[in-house]
């Protein structure tokens, strides 16, 4: 994940209705996780089936806190967006574990 020094790390897991819907989130972060627009965080997005694993790592807490906003916010716009026009099941995608170090 490049050169940064970890100091504060969060893990979350997503699981979604479908693994078209997995997919189709995955595609739509992808350019957001290949280049960030600071050097204080970084983010990988891991998929597995219905399941999108979204691994940050930051220089510090208030940049953690930025990017696990920032890609919640994205997350929340792509479910209504996919739900708007009609893309897979209607439900939201379910929150399985979270965990932050």
């Amino acid at each position: 994940m490049g050169k940064l020094t970890k100091k504060a790390s969060a893990v979350i897991r997503l699981k979604f209705p479908s693994e078209e819907e997995t997919r189709m989130i995955q595609i739509a972060l992808k350019p957001e996780t290949e280049t960030s627009p600071t050097r204080r965080s970084k983010v990988h997005a891991k998929r597995e089936g219905r399941d999108l694993t979204l691994i940050f790592e930051s220089k510090d807490t208030s940049a953690l806190r930025a990017s696990v906003n920032s890609y919640l916010s994205w997350l929340l716009l792509l479910n209504d967006i996919y739900k708007t026009l009609g893309f897979g099941p209607k439900e939201k995608a379910n929150r399985t574990d979270t965990s932050i170090s």
